[in-house]
């Protein structure tokens, strides 16, 4: 129930019991604006206007004067706490945290089939490698892998590259070897494509084995697409085929979720919102999903992101343009999941050549595997222990911050970095700083708190 505080707190009936075990919750953020008084709640993301006495009785901690309705509320929406609960939402996250990491019922594996492509991308890592493609006695071994982990009863499955489709013969056979009865059962899957290579055989095949969800990229609008992503053999522009291919897939695999990640930076963000524009006239159903992908690009020294690009401190400033053009920008704060696949125990992404990583960003460089599946050992055991201890997003700086229920901990690669290589990457929610976090209720407000 929204707090209507304007109205009670006009007749205050004090309340003859003490309160003094009550605080102010970390999570509870106060502020004024334009002579209106606010307050958020990040633990319940409870926004409203309160009257300005209601907020001088919780900025000078004299809600014992309060009348009784008012605290239920207060305590309901834990904008006040018990003393002794201060903690107790970290400390369940903290605890959930770890109970997720280490279940050992859920078997997730990314597998690249290949580290080929057909695209010849200038930011990509495959043209400074070796690209490999997966053989049999590889498949062979994963089985073997698999079957290592005894008490796994769900197998999560994500095919990436390189281009993955290139390798679509050995998706088949691997999809095939993971569906034997002996197998966990397959949960999901998913595919991660540059989109070029679908076809009807491709899109027949997907919705047999019951694909669960596409991303497929976009570098911007038509012309910037086919200046980035073309084709590597003959430099042909590929963003028409890909359209086409979008159509395929949402007219034949309706249960299958299709987005559509836009990469951009600061000078490419309007190349976003026009494609938002046009996605969304074309198909009003809102499917596909349209989503951002912030490009990486490092200053010199390798050790922060370019200020061309966009951080996670910059996130409200694009949000802001795609509110002002029209769209939902999710400039409301939402409660955040914690952790990646580099945190989880049973979480390994696999090479063609059976090499183990922990992390997306490591794929293809061999000084960043932590095993391979042929010698069914951890051989990187010092990159898997830092990413198991070292990165997890709870700290004593975390523990009294008031945005941690709307942060997600940050990346657990660039935490790595930070704490290896002296990098400099911000790894904290916007949110954490209290004008951005005004900024964003207020421009992210919901019609009922208006």
């Amino acid at each position: 129930m929204m707090l209507r505080t304007t109205q009670i707190i006009r007749n205050i009936i004090p309340l003859n019991r003490k309160t003094s075990a009550m605080i102010l919750s970390i999570y509870t953020y106060l502020f004024t604006e334009k002579g209106k008084f606010y307050l958020y709640n990040s633990q319940t993301n409870f926004f409203s206007e309160i009257s300005d006495e209601l907020y001088k009785s919780l900025k000078n901690r004299t809600w014992a004067e309060l009348p009784r309705e008012i605290m239920e509320q207060l305590t309901s929406h834990k904008i006040l706490v018990a003393a002794e609960s201060k903690y107790d939402y970290y400390n369940s996250q903290r605890l959930l945290f770890n109970a997720q990491r280490y279940n050992n019922t859920q078997l997730s594996l990314v597998i690249v089939p290949t580290t080929s492509c057909n695209f010849e991308c200038p930011y990509c890592f495959e043209p400074k490698k070796n690209p490999k493609t997966i053989n049999t006695e590889v498949i062979d071994n994963i089985r073997q892998f698999v079957k290592s982990f005894p008490d796994a009863k769900h197998l999560n499955i994500t095919w990436y590259g390189g281009e993955p489709l290139l390798a679509f013969d050995k998706i088949k056979q691997i999809h095939s070897m993971l569906t034997e009865e002996d197998m966990p059962k397959l949960s999901s899957q998913s595919i991660i494509t540059n989109g070029y290579l679908f076809s009807e055989e491709i899109v027949k095949f997907f919705n047999e084995v019951g694909l669960g969800s596409i991303q497929i990229t976009l570098d911007g609008t038509r012309e910037l697409h086919n200046t980035t992503r073309c084709l590597k053999s003959s430099q042909q522009p590929t963003f028409d085929v890909i359209l086409n291919n979008i159509d395929l897939i949402l007219r034949e695999m309706p249960k299958t979720q299709l987005n559509i990640r836009v990469n951009i930076k600061k000078a490419t963000s309007r190349q976003y919102i026009e494609l938002l524009e046009y996605f969304t006239k074309k198909y009003p159903d809102h499917r596909p999903g349209v989503y951002p992908g912030l490009i990486r690009e490092y200053t010199p020294d390798g050790k922060s992101m370019h200020c061309d690009c966009y951080s996670n401190e910059d996130i409200l400033e694009l949000n802001e343009l795609i509110k002002e053009a029209g769209f939902n920008s999710g400039l409301f704060p939402r409660k955040e999941h914690r952790g990646c696949m580099a945190h989880a125990l049973n979480s390994y992404i696999i090479g063609p050549e059976g090499e183990l990583y922990k992390c997306w960003n490591d794929v293809s460089d061999p000084d960043m595997s932590v095993g391979n599946i042929a010698s069914g050992k951890l051989t990187g055991s010092t990159r898997l222990l830092d990413f198991m201890t070292e990165t997890t997003p709870f700290n004593s700086e975390c523990r009294e911050c008031h945005a941690f229920p709307i942060c997600s901990g940050g990346c657990a690669y660039y935490r790595l970095r930070n704490y290896k290589d002296d990098a400099k990457f911000t790894i904290c929610s916007q949110y954490k700083d209290n004008e951005k976090l005004r900024r964003a209720l207020l421009a992210g407000i919901k019609p009922e708190f208006a």
